[in-house]
């Protein structure tokens, strides 16, 4: 039986393409034996399969180009909502101290501390003094007779 299977690869395969023949023994207690034939590739199946391969590579690389492209935007956005989160929570805070300071502003204290630092306001009965420091241009004792304005 053996002998009719390599005529047959022998008749088909003849001159074309260099074979190896591997025979091994199934097991020690069994009389069948086990062959293996490898054909080996011949010089246009080799470029085919070559060609397949750069083919399948090239694929590959197109398809993951476009995903490496958008990793990098994913992290520069991830990047940009982690800005975003850090400027909420700031703004959050200042919001809460305008609102602690817009409560503050109803109680009579403050309204009149402001009125009196900022706007220069005095109470009826009341007069402010204004402290100047005195200069070689101004004269340091003055007398105005009545009907006089002094500049």
């Amino acid at each position: 039986m053996a002998k009719g299977l390599f005529r047959r690869f022998d008749d088909q395969y003849a001159g074309e393409k260099p074979v190896s023949l591997t025979v091994v023994p199934q097991s020690t207690d069994s009389q069948d034996i086990h062959i293996e034939m490898k054909r080996n590739m011949s010089g246009r199946n080799r470029r085919t399969h070559r060609r397949f391969v750069v083919f399948t590579f090239m694929v590959m690389i197109a398809l993951l180009f476009p995903m490496g492209r958008d990793y990098i935007v994913y992290l520069r956005m991830k990047e940009e909502y982690r800005q975003i989160l850090q400027d909420n929570q700031a703004l959050t805070k200042y919001r809460e101290q305008l609102e602690e300071e817009r409560d503050s502003l109803y109680s009579h204290e403050i309204i009149e501390r402001l009125a009196r630092e900022d706007l220069d306001m005095v109470l009826p009965g009341e007069s402010k003094v204004y402290h100047a420091i005195p200069t070689n241009d101004i004269p340091k004792r003055e007398t105005v007779r009545s009907g006089e304005a002094f500049h």
